[in-house]
């Protein structure tokens, strides 16, 4: 991403899915605690979610935050430094 801004908005709104599919995994999470999603389910959506969710993230951000490095987030735990995925799972 060669221009700053587009690169500032790629990078929110990556972020922003980031935060949006990881909240949606910890509540299907909370759903079979409470028995209403099977363990086998969850994991299922835990995977088909986050594995492409790491894909993406790593190929759009890495090549923006080595050009931008001020636009990585302290604390993002999106991308690690290494540059691959963090999700806990």
């Amino acid at each position: 991403m060669q221009n700053r801004e587009a690169a500032q908005h790629v990078t929110e709104t990556m972020l922003a899915v980031f935060n949006t599919l990881t909240t949606s995994v910890q509540r299907i999470n909370a759903l079979v605690q409470e028995g209403k999603v099977s363990s086998a389910e969850a994991d299922l959506y835990r995977q088909s979610v986050m594995g492409p969710l790491d894909k993406m993230l790593v190929s759009t951000l890495t090549s923006v935050f080595e050009r931008y490095p001020e636009l990585r987030p302290a604390s993002s735990c999106a991308i690690s430094h290494e540059g691959k995925g963090q999700h806990g799972s």
